[in-house]
């Protein structure tokens, strides 16, 4: 049950590293780090945690994540990351030079929790604007600028498709 890889850069601090994740089925995994291969044998134990079993080495791991941040546990030591699929990393790339208008978009399927800001509303880079859940996860989408909020696109309770509008900043 060989899948297409999922990439990903996931910054760390200021480190990046380059990760692909491909399922082999069963709760297995095969996942790329910087060109080392591991493959991972996952079990969620709870919401949020998991077993691994990383080649014959068990770990218990909890994530949490706010957006593209997660925080993970392990073995008692929290790691933070971002981490950004291809069109993430492109848009980080656009909008380190881009000026104007910045569109909120949604990175996935899901229903939107909560709206946390309304139209007019002055915003800072990384505050959260809106929770969006997807995948059995609350995550807070944040703005990608600082700005002010031109337009609010979504509501509570609203279904929403990956790459929908959800909101403007200017």
């Amino acid at each position: 049950m060989s899948s297409r890889p999922s990439r990903f850069t996931a910054l760390v601090g200021d480190a990046e590293h380059q990760v692909a994740v491909e399922g082999l089925g069963d709760g297995r995994w095969r996942v790329c780090i910087d060109g080392r291969d591991h493959v991972v044998d996952s079990r969620e134990t709870s919401p949020g945690s998991f077993s691994l079993l990383i080649e014959h080495a068990a770990a218990e791991v909890s994530v949490t994540s706010r957006g593209e941040e997660f925080q993970v546990v392990v073995g008692g030591r929290t790691h933070r990351l971002r981490l950004l699929d291809e069109r993430a990393m492109r848009r980080r790339e656009r909008s380190a030079s881009a000026d104007g208008g910045r569109e909120v978009r949604a990175a996935m399927p899901g229903k939107v929790v909560a709206v946390l800001v309304e139209k007019g509303t002055a915003v800072e880079r990384g505050q959260g604007i809106l929770v969006l859940e997807a995948m059995k996860m609350e995550n807070e989408i944040q703005a990608p600028r600082s700005g002010t909020v031109t337009d609010i696109r979504v509501q509570p309770g609203q279904a929403v498709e990956a790459g929908e509008l959800l909101a403007q900043i200017d």
